[in-house]
């Protein structure tokens, strides 16, 4: 898998998408287990990504035991997960890419709104 530059971002290209993210590129990519990623779909919207292995969900919850955030790691919840079996990066944009090929990215993520579209100003804020 051939991973790019783009100013403060990885990137990696797929015929469906293009995924951005930034990590440390000097460290072990296939040793990720929670990074954050933009998805934009070929010809498509952009989405926003959480993508976390169980072993990185189970991390923060005994620090959250530890530090008493979430009730003292009772929950844990995050918009726009998407849990991984495995670490690193190619496990990463294998799910990413099953989430394009079969049409879920729009119910797993929200889209990034579109800042060159004009917003249609609310009735309420007028």
């Amino acid at each position: 898998m051939e991973i790019t530059h783009e100013g403060a971002f990885l990137l990696v290209e797929r015929e469906r998408f293009v995924a951005r993210f930034s990590a440390d590129p000097t460290e072990d990519l296939e040793q990720l287990q929670n990074q954050d990623f933009f998805v934009t779909v070929k010809e498509g919207a952009t989405y926003y990504a959480t993508l976390m292995t169980l072993g990185a969900i189970e991390a923060v919850l005994r620090q959250w035991a530890e530090t008493g955030e979430a009730a003292s790691g009772r929950y844990f919840f995050t918009t726009d997960l998407v849990i991984t079996p495995s670490p690193g990066i190619t496990a990463m944009i294998e799910a990413i890419d099953g989430l394009v090929c079969e049409g879920e990215i729009s119910n797993a993520c929200q889209v990034i709104p579109d800042p060159e579209l004009e917003v249609p100003q609310q009735e309420w804020l007028a």
